[in-house]
């Protein structure tokens, strides 16, 4: 980001990230980390901690060793609010179970609701596995990033 800052080219104002599993967690964490990120799109990662990372053998990079301790994924959400966020995911994702993603918007909205942003959140559950479903993402970005 710090790069793109520096091109001409991009315009830093529209900056908007988007990942799937790990590239997922990417766009998460660094959407928390990175107001310069203003809309992001989290596909096949928004499930608790103890529903997925926790549940099954993950490759160690979904996750920062200790962070439970601080808080679950949809309690970190409110360091994105109030900017947009699209959640995607797959009716039969086995990594990412679909009702634990469901658990992990509705508790994210309730944080986003301390801002008065409760409506920022939107998903996209789509029949399918662990994979970008796609069907708003990229309007999504546009329309919150114009």
């Amino acid at each position: 980001m710090d790069y793109l800052q520096t091109r001409p080219d991009a315009d830093i104002n529209r900056l908007g990230a988007m990942g799937i599993s790990g590239g997922g967690m990417h766009t998460f964490f660094s959407t928390c980390l990175d107001t310069r990120i203003r809309a992001c799109v989290v596909s096949g990662y928004f499930s608790p901690f103890k529903n997925s990372i926790f549940a099954m053998h993950h490759c160690t990079c979904n996750y920062v060793p200790g962070l439970y301790l601080f808080g679950e994924i949809y309690d970190m959400a409110g360091l994105i609010a109030p900017r947009p966020m699209l959640i995607e995911a797959g009716s039969r994702d086995p990594i990412f179970p679909i009702d634990a993603v469901k658990e992990s918007v509705a508790r994210a909205r309730a944080v986003y609701n301390v801002f008065g942003a409760q409506d920022a959140i939107e998903t996209d559950y789509f029949e399918g596995r662990h994979q970008i479903g796609g069907a708003r993402a990229y309007d999504f970005l546009w329309e919150k990033l114009a």
